[in-house]
Order: C-alpha cells, then structure tokens, then sequence
C-alpha cells in the first residue's frame, strides 16, 4: 500500500512539474508573439499592495504610478511609487470577492518582481495543479499510463490553453478540478469513517480556497451533498450517516477556510445574479445550438444593459424606489427577483439550455481543432484537425458508451456518472462561454480512456489466457434500462415544463398583441434615421419605455438589418434585428424597451415601404416583464418555447 501510494505520488509530482513548466512557458510565449491576455487588470490594485508588504489594502485616493500600472500604460511598478503619507486601508476595497487570488498574484509579484509580463509562472503552477488534479480524475477510470496520455492530450489542448492567459477565470480549474477527483474518490472507495471524513475535509478546504479565487466553485456544494447521500458505496442507513458527517464537516471547513472572502461577497461585492441574467442573452442562445422563440429576454450582452433591464424592472414592482448600488446587496435582491420571475415563466427553457449544455460539453476535443499557437506542434495538430474533423458527433456516443459499461457493472456508480455530466455539464447554461467550460473538456478524454483501457484489459487478458473482467447479460439489461429510464425522465420532465410554459407566456403574450399604441411620427425619408423622441426625462433608475417597430419584410433589401440606435452614453445598447426578406406579405411586429438615450431606428438603404411604422405602447409601467418579442406572419402556429437545432451536437453554424 505505502509503494503504492508513494509510486502515485511521484507520478502525480512529475506531471505537476512537466504541466507547470508547459504552462509557464506558453505563458511567456503567448506575450512575446504579441497576444494580450486579459483578466481584469483594473482590478489588482490590492495584489501590487500585498507585493509592497502593504496588506490586502487599497489607497484613497489613487496613486498616480498605480494608476498608470493598472492601466497598462506601465508594465511594471516600483514599491518606492507608494507615498509614505498615503492614505491605505479597506475603504472603496470591493475586491474581497477574489482575495486570496489577488493574494496569491501579490506573493508571486514579491518573488519576481511586480509587473504583467512577469506571471509566467503563477500561470504555469495554476496549469500544472489543474492537470495533475486531471491525472487523479482519469486514474479513477484507467492505469497509470493511459492516465497519463490522457492528462497530456488535456495539457495540449487548443481550448485549455486559449483560456490560460486569463489568469482569473482560469484559477477556478485547479479547484473545482480537485474537487471533482475527491468526489470521484468517494464514490469509488470502500467508506469508513475516517476515510469519510477526511475526504470531506479536504474538499471544504479545497472549496474554502478555491472560492477566494474564482466564485464559481460554489456550483459544486450542492454536487458534493448529492454525492455523500446517495451514492457511498454503503446501505442506504449508512448512507444517511455518511452523508450526515461529511457534509458538516464539509461546510464547516469551507467556511472557516474562505470565511474573509464569504463575508466580504456578503457586505461589498456579489453580482452571481448578474452574471446568470447576462446568460439569457440571444449570443448565448445561438452559442448553445438552440432554436430562438419569438421572445428573447435580454437582447443585449453588455453589464450596463443588464442593470439597466433589472432595476427598471425592479420599478415596475416596486414604484418609487431609488438609486441601486452596481453589484451591491440592493441590486443582488433586484436580479434574483427578476431571474427568478423570468425561470418561472420559462422553466422549460432553462432545462433545454442546460440539455444542449451538457450535449456540447461532451463534444468539446472535437470542436477546437486549430494549433494554440502558429508554430508550436504543427503537425500535431494537423493530424487531431484530421481525426476530429470526421468524427464530430463521438463525443457523445464515448460517454454514452462509457456510462453504458460502467452501468452494466454498477448502478451506483452508472447513476453517478449520469448525474455528473447532466449537472456539470449543464450549469455553464448559466453563462455560455468557453471562459466557463474549458475545464470540463476532461469528460470526453474520460470516456475515450476508459473505453480504451476496457479494450486493453481484454486484449491482454485474451493474449495471456486469463479472465477478462465479467460484462454479463443481465448486467447489459441493467444499463439499458438505467440509460432508458434516465432519458424517458429527461424527455417527461421537458415535456411537462413546456405544457406549463405555454400556459405561463400566454397571457405575456397576449398583453403585448393587445396593447394601446400611440403612433409616434418620424419626419426623415427612407433608409434615414427615423428619430423617436424620449417619452420621459432619464430617471435612476432607468425608465423603460417600450416600442413596436412594424416591418414589410420583403419590401427591406436583402441582408438588411433594423439598427436601433443610443447616444455615446448607451453605446452599448444598441443593437440590430436581422431581417428576413421573402415570405408573407404581412408586417412583421417587433416589440422592444428602450432606454434613455435612444434616438430611434433604421434600415439602412430601405425604399419606404419597408418601415411600415413606430409606435409607443401606452402604459409601459404595466409590462412586468418587458421581453424583445418578434411577431412574424404565422407566429401563433410557433411554440412558445425554446428547442435543440438538430440533436443538439452538431457546432453552431458559423463555428
């Protein structure tokens, strides 16, 4: 057993070391071809403050040389910038929420000297932990060695690499990674209570650090509890004191390791709503390979644009209220209710965009093809290119196959497996970018390994004339079964979500094809800017007045687009409708908030018959939930609700 443990412990040391070398000098190679990693520098000011032995601390008012640093009009700083009167402490400090990664970039800085280019290696020891954490997942399901290629095709690939230079939404893979593989050895070890336990432990621990450096991590809490309570390898009265302990031990210990950043997320810095309304977005929808409705809840991609679709919200609740702080408790209350109101609505959506989630992150080795950088490994790459290229949809049938096997020996376990992929492989739903899901690329490289050491293990077992491990006929049924219950419950629970969302939009629906307009009269030709004056004076919070645009389609040129245009201060607002010409000969009727600032729409090069009009809904305060919605000719045959294009596994169209 020591061997044993000694033997995984230098391999696990020396894929580290070779993984953090790699890390560090594609780091270093990706700055000296001109690339710039982007990880809001803005932001660490309290990092270059715990480099100078200052604290976790910021000073009021700004340094003039740390203003310049954080700006990148410098590349480096000099302690000796900081004024011995200055004034230091936590007051205007928000950055709580990522303090023990501004912490940890500050003592790197203290080694090396304070400057951007001089992360190579903090980059390269978040890349080496994440792999060799890698390296412990896959030796749950293989041997050492296919463990290890598995853990070197992880380290070269296109996506894991592009996401490396972006040092805080990278630092969340080493951790939840870590605590994927403690998981993992749960669920495969015989239970004791010291073993119990002390996994438990370690992973609060894990979770407690982790969480002050990336927030995510705190999508696997409720991972871990499933974990202990229903799948230990114990009777089900065992399981219940299993779980019992280990989850207190759990969360005791991630409180107590991330307790300054807990407490700081709770009084200054949240915006986890935020960040899950931005997820709504049409960029997001398309990304996901998912059919658009004739509504869309947040036709915008921008941090302004969503504050400003909350807290009107918000007012429409509540009139009278005042001035909401950015990302601050007021506003965390404002976005969750407003999340919450639009889940109600759409509960199917939201199962549909976490389905095509999980069907992606499956694919994910076989979507990013192209070499990380121009000249390192070409030939390599060409050849994955080749492979990948003619095998788009394997992904899924390697985990199907996969869980398929492990099923066939173990309900248990197969029932884990199924859970896993279904939960962490549909929470990046939540915000659908590659930043977010990177990390999960592992999953199909499991699978492959797996399926590969099933293969290896009978080939030498038929070689040497032994047993082959037993794959029985009921064990086969069993599974079918498993996987065929699994998706019926998939399928029934879309379907019922969706026999109640029709009934929950009807009437949104309804309010807007019933309400009072205004016409509102535009004084510029064809293909001119139609101005729309503002209906009231800018407000905080932001007033919502709510427009339809009617279009004849198929009198607008072709690959036109309806512009709705903003002022300098709501660039960010604006934004464009595609039109669809041919068709019916009916108008299309377009239904849309807008904001201060907006100045009107047009179609660039249209013949007058093309904008057929623009109209004011009476009482926009009456709209609780104001959605984009796109009323084509036919639009009552279209269902109210979201779906998969295709199966759901093919790229989007222009990837």
């Amino acid at each position: 057993m020591r061997r044993r443990i000694a033997i995984e412990s230098a391999i696990v040391l020396a894929v580290l070391l070779a993984a953090a070398n790699w890390g560090t000098w594609y780091w270093n190679q990706s700055l000296a071809i001109g690339r710039h990693p982007f990880f809001y520098q803005l932001y660490y000011e309290p990092a270059v403050m715990v480099a100078c032995g200052k604290g976790f601390v910021v000073a009021q008012p700004q340094i003039p040389a740390m203003t310049r640093f954080l700006n990148e009009q410098t590349q480096t700083f000099d302690c000796k910038d900081i004024p011995a009167n200055a004034t230091l402490g936590t007051e205007g400090l928000y950055q709580g929420s990522s303090r023990y990664l501004m912490t940890a970039v500050g003592w790197t800085w203290r080694r090396v000297g304070i400057g951007w280019r001089k992360l190579g290696p903090f980059a390269g020891l978040l890349f080496g932990l994440t792999v060799a954490a890698a390296y412990g997942i896959f030796r749950l399901g293989m041997g050492r060695v296919l463990a290890a290629l598995m853990a070197w095709a992880l380290s070269v690939s296109t996506l894991h690499l592009a996401n490396l230079p972006s040092i805080r939404d990278y630092a969340k893979a080493p951790f939840t990674l870590l605590l994927m593989c403690l998981m993992g050895l749960l669920v495969t070890m015989r239970p004791s209570w010291a073993r119990v336990l002390v996994v438990s432990l370690l992973s609060g621990l894990v979770l407690g650090i982790g969480y002050g450096f990336r927030t995510d991590l705190l999508i696997t809490i409720p991972a871990f509890i499933a974990t202990v309570f229903l799948f230990l390898d114990a009777g089900w009265r065992d399981r219940l004191k299993y779980g019992a302990a280990a989850t207190a031990v759990f969360l005791a210990t991630f409180y107590a390791s991330g307790w300054p950043v807990i407490t700081s997320v709770k009084n200054t810095w949240g915006c986890q709503w935020h960040t899950a309304i931005i997820g709504l977005g049409d960029d997001a929808t398309h990304d996901l390979g998912i059919a658009a409705a004739p509504y869309d809840w947040l036709d915008g991609f921008t941090d302004e644009f969503v504050y400003a679709t909350s807290t009107s919200y918000a007012v429409r609740q509540r009139p009278g209220l005042k001035h909401i702080g950015y990302c601050g408790p007021d506003y965390d209350d404002v976005t969750r209710a407003f999340m919450l109101d639009v889940a109600v609505h759409t509960p199917a959506d939201f199962l549909v965009r976490a389905y095509a989630s999980s069907l992606q992150m499956v694919q994910l080795p076989l979507r990013w093809r192209n070499p990380p950088m121009p000249h390192v490994a070409v030939d390599w790459y060409k050849i994955r290119k080749a492979v990948t290229s003619r095998a788009q949809a394997a992904g899924l049938f390697l985990v199907v196959a996969a869980v398929f096997l492990v099923t066939a020996s173990s309900a248990r376990l197969g029932l884990f497996l199924i859970g896993f992929v279904l939960y962490f492989g549909g929470y990046p739903a939540v915000q659908f970018g590659n930043r977010h899901f990177f990390h999960l690329e592992f999953i199909a490289w499991w699978a492959f390994g797996f399926l590969l050491q099933q293969l290896v293990t009978r080939l030498v077992a038929l070689v040497r004339k032994r047993p082959a491990p037993a794959l029985t006929l009921a064990g086969m049924r069993r599974s079918a079964l498993v996987l065929a219950g699994v998706f019926g419950a998939l399928v029934a629970s879309l379907w019922i979500a969706r026999w109640y969302q029709e009934a929950a939009l009807e009437p949104v629906m309804q309010q807007y094809v019933k309400a009072q307009l205004d016409q509102v009269t535009t004084d510029e030709g064809p293909g001119k800017l139609q101005r729309v004056r503002p209906a009231a004076a800018r407000t905080d919070p932001e007033t919502a007045d709510l427009l339809e645009v009617d279009l004849n389609e198929w009198q607008c040129p072709a690959e036109s687009k309806l512009k709705f245009v903003y002022g300098p201060s709501h660039a960010g607002f604006a934004r464009d409708v595609e039109i669809t010409t041919g068709g019916s000969r009916a108008p299309t009727r377009i239904f849309i908030p807008v904001y201060a600032t907006f100045q009107g729409v047009t179609v660039g090069d249209a013949p007058a018959g093309c904008l057929a009009g623009v109209y004011r809904v009476q009482h926009p305060e009456r709209f609780m939930l104001m959605p984009k919605i796109t009323l084509r000719p036919g639009w009552e045959e279209q269902r109210l609700y979201q779906s998969l294009i295709g199966w759901g596994i093919e790229p989007p169209p222009d990837e």
